[in-house]
C-alpha cells in the first residue's frame, strides 16, 4: 500500500510533478540525521516549483 496517492504539485501553476523533471524546492533543512525516505520526507515537508514557473519568475 502505497503511503501517498498523490503526485507533488507545482505550488506556482499546479501541475503535476514528473519523474526526472527538474524542480525548485523551497523548505527547512531537516534537523536529523540519516534520513532514506527522501521522498517521503520531500512530499510532506518541502513545496516544489516547476522549472518554467520559476524561470518565470526570476
Amino acid at each position: 500500500m502505497a503511503m501517498f496517492t498523490e503526485a507533488p504539485k507545482c505550488q506556482v501553476c499546479g501541475k503535476e510533478i514528473e519523474g526526472g523533471e527538474p524542480v525548485h524546492i523551497h523548505m527547512h533543512y531537516p534537523k536529523r540525521k540519516g534520513f532514506t525516505e527522501i521522498k517521503a520526507y520531500l512530499k510532506t515537508e518541502a513545496q516544489f516549483t516547476c522549472d518554467a514557473c520559476f524561470k518565470s519568475k526570476k
